[in-house]
Parts: C-alpha cells; sequence; structure tokens
C-alpha cells in the first residue's frame, strides 16, 4: 500500500519542483521582478514592472505610496523572514512592514527598495495553489486513507470471527434438545470464544455420557429383574408352600441387591456433596478393615498419609466397589498408594482370573453381564466400574485396567494432587510442601490396556 502511494505520487508531481505553500511564492516573485526591473533600461522598466504585476503582487515604480505603520500581521513577518533568507540584491535590505487600512490599499504587505526605487505590495493572505496542495498533502491523505480501510477491514473480520463461532455455538444449544447429543462445534475464533466452545463440548459430552449410563442402567435393571420375577410367578403356582415360601425370600433379596446395586450408580453422580481435605490412606486402611473384619483377605500397602482434596463418601464408593470386586473374582486383594509427579495413584489388584482386553472396555460401560437362570446368581449386575469410572471423572483423573502379573488384573486411578493451604506430607517424605492447585485443564477418562 506504502509503495502504491509513492508510486501515484511520483507519477502526478511536476517535472520542476515547486515553491513551497505560505510567503515563499511571494518571496521568489518579488525577487525575480527586482532581478527583471534592473536588468532593462531605464525607459523599459515601467512596462516591466506593469507587466509582471498581478492582482496580489503589484509592482509600483518611482512613485511614493503613503503608509501608516501598523502592528505586524503573521503575513508580513513569514515574508520578511523570506526574503532576508533569500538575500535579495538589493542594498540597503528592503522595508517590509504591514500598513494601516485606511491608507491607499487595505489589506497589503509594503516591501520598499532604494535600489531602485520601487514598492511591492503583496496582499496578505497565503496563497496556495489547488495542485500544489493536492500534491503537497497525497501522500498523508494516502497514508490516512490505507489506515481507515485497513482498520476498516480488521473490524470486519473480527466480527466475522466472533459472530460465527458464537452463532453456531447458540445453534448447537438451541438444538441440544431435538438431537439429543450434536456434534462438537469446531473451536475457531478468538482464545476466549474458544474457550466458551471447549467447555461447551466438554459439558455437551459429560452430559451426554451421564444420559447414556443412567439409560443403559435402567435398561439393565428391567432386563434382568425379568428372570427372578418368572421364578416368583411359577413358585406362586407350583411346589409347596414352605419350598415356595423360601424360592420367594432368595428372588425378594436377589432383586433388592440388584436394585441397591443399580441404585449405587446414580448416588455416583451426587455432585453436591462437600469437598473435604482427607487422608487418603487412612480411608483406604478404613474401607479395607470393613472387608478384613468379614474374612475377606485384603492388604493395605499405604505407607504414608496423602492428603487429596475430595467428595469423601464418593471415593469410599469408588475404593469399596474395586475392592468388592476384586473379593468376588479373586482370592487376595492389595491396595496401593502412592504420588508421582504431583499425581496421587491408587491401585487395587487381585490375583484372579483377570479380565480380556476386548471386554474392558464394555466393563467400564456399565451392564455387561447377563443375569445366569441359575440360583446362585448373587444380584451384582456388573456396575460397579462405572461407578468407580465416573467417581474417578468428577475429580478429573483417569482410570486404566491392567494386568497383573503373573495373573489377574489391576485398577489403576491416577488424580491430580490438589491439597489445602497448610497441608503437607510427615517428615518421613523430607518435609516436602505441597501448596494449592487449582482445577486446570486436566485431561481426564478412561484408559483400557
Amino acid at each position: 500500500m506504502l509503495a502504491m502511494a509513492a508510486a501515484a505520487f511520483l507519477t502526478l508531481r511536476t517535472e520542476e519542483p515547486m515553491p513551497p505553500p505560505g510567503p515563499w511564492p511571494d518571496a521568489i516573485g518579488i525577487a525575480t521582478t527586482l532581478r527583471a526591473i534592473k536588468a532593462v533600461p531605464a525607459p523599459d522598466q515601467s512596462a516591466i514592472a506593469s507587466s509582471l504585476s498581478t492582482p496580489d503582487l503589484i509592482v509600483v515604480l518611482n512613485t511614493d505610496t503613503p503608509c501608516r505603520p501598523e502592528t505586524d500581521v503573521f503575513a508580513t513577518r513569514t515574508l520578511r523572514r523570506a526574503l532576508y533568507a533569500l538575500e535579495m540584491p538589493a542594498t540597503p535590505a528592503p522595508l517590509v512592514m504591514n500598513c494601516a487600512s485606511d491608507v491607499w490599499r487595505p489589506g497589503f504587505t509594503h516591501v520598499s527598495f532604494d535600489v531602485p526605487r520601487a514598492t511591492f505590495l503583496v496582499r496578505n493572505y497565503a496563497r496556495v495553489s489547488g495542485p500544489g496542495m493536492m500534491l503537497a498533502t497525497l501522500p498523508i491523505m494516502l497514508w490516512i486513507g490505507t489506515i481507515a480501510a485497513g482498520t476498516a477491514v480488521l473490524l470486519l473480520w473480527s466480527a466475522r470471527s466472533i459472530r460465527r463461532p458464537l452463532g453456531l455455538l447458540a445453534d448447537a444449544v438451541s438444538q441440544y434438545e431435538a438431537q439429543g447429543r450434536p456434534a462438537p462445534i469446531d473451536e475457531t475464533g478468538p482464545s476466549e470464544v474458544r474457550g466458551v466452545i471447549r467447555a461447551f463440548n466438554a459439558l455437551q459430552e459429560r452430559l451426554a455420557r451421564s444420559s447414556e449410563a443412567r439409560i443403559c442402567a435402567l435398561m439393565g435393571v428391567a432386563h434382568d429383574l425379568r428372570t427372578p420375577l418368572t421364578r416368583l410367578a411359577l413358585r406362586a403356582e407350583m411346589g409347596d408352600e414352605y419350598t415356595r415360601r423360601e424360592g420367594m425370600k432368595r428372588d425378594i433379596g436377589l432383586m433388592k441387591r440388584m436394585l441397591d446395586n443399580a441404585m449405587s450408580l446414580f448416588r455416583g453422580y451426587d455432585e453436591t456433596e462437600e469437598w473435604q481435605v482427607v487422608d487418603l490412606a487412612a480411608l483406604a486402611q478404613e474401607v479395607s478393615a470393613d472387608f478384613v473384619a468379614v474374612d475377606r483377605s485384603v492388604r493395605n500397602l499405604a505407607e504414608y498419609p496423602i492428603l487429596l482434596r475430595c467428595q469423601p463418601l464418593a471415593m469410599t464408593r469408588a475404593l469399596g466397589n474395586l475392592i468388592e470386586n476384586g473379593c468376588r473374582h479373586a482370592s487376595n486383594v492389595s491396595v496401593t498408594l502412592r504420588e508421582e509427579d504431583c499425581e496421587v495413584v491408587l491401585e487395587v489388584s487381585d490375583d484372579g482370573p483377570g479380565m480380556p482386553s476386548r471386554q474392558r472396555r464394555a466393563a467400564l460401560l456399565g451392564h455387561t453381564r447377563k443375569v445366569p437362570d441359575r440360583a446362585d446368581f448373587d444380584g451384582h449386575l456388573g456396575l460397579g466400574l462405572p461407578i468407580v469410572a465416573e467417581i474417578v471423572r468428577r475429580h478429573q483423573g483417569h482410570m486404566a485396567l491392567l494386568d497383573a502379573n503373573p495373573c489377574g488384573l489391576i485398577v489403576r486411578i491416577v488424580l491430580p494432587c490438589t491439597l489445602s493451604s497448610g497441608a503437607s506430607r510427615p517428615d518421613t517424605m523430607g518435609g516436602r510442601r505441597h501448596t494449592d492447585m487449582l482445577w486446570s485443564d486436566v485431561n481426564y477418562g478412561i484408559a483400557v490396556e
């Protein structure tokens, strides 16, 4: 743009440089006229003076022009300085003064020379030609026009870059109920708008995942209740009274456990529980002790206190579900707890048969077990891992299912190490302090290995 402005200026300018605006044209005109008069014989000087006179610059030779001096105006002062700067070919220097308006020609500056005896009457206003003004101001006007055009383009681009992603966000919000789960919105626009869209996409994903888990659990309960209800109906029609009574008790207890197990999933979504700083090692010890009290082989290998800001009831439920799953499928269960790179790592491992890799992702989605048609079914619907997964998500951590060595399954939970002000490790760990950490953009989810 600047190159175009320079090219236009060079194209439009005249071959000879024009005199600058202001008093310089008058001063140059006086000097040129004075040289022309001195260059011709005396009889021809009057004719030269008359021919060179203009309405704004009048030349008077050998004639007294009355003048009553007044305070100089700006035009007089600038003309005097211009004449002195030109070193006029006259001795002595010309007399430049502003005459009173009631004498001869008002509004003129008188410039008098002794040799030759000449008086120049200069009108008191600056004369700048139209083309000269255009050429003088063309670079500035082009520069201002370029800035204005660039600013307008930037404003239009900014308005469009903000309006378009916000429009997409508004459309997605309005269509959410109609579609159920719209596609994620492209993260475009300024950083602030991208942050809003990113938060909305995450919220949309969490709501969809929560809805799917609830629907899955309800469908599972409805499906799995058919078997005990069918047995109840058959027992009501067949068999002796004692057999019917005992069988009905077992089926009623079975259905109660199934409903309790399903409702635990919904209680796992309770986000109103207060967040507190708790000793996670002590909490793990307490939950493990409850299982040991009923003759379950559970070892707690947490070596030192670890303070974590969490929802205590939710964490208790998560750890209890993991230990219960391990005890159901294995003989021995171990609980380990440690800190790694500002993260808390909780592992629950067992020595059971483990879980095939192809079944792990399905196990985390809820209701992957079919109810067997046998009387010894314990009523568990396979909802323990989904409950734990949702609690881990709410704590902005991630969960992984791994193979144990030589056999068994390891459930690993990694949580951000967020502590309250003043909380720290004991002195056995070197007295290192842990300060508050704000929840930030922590990637969370489920890893299946």
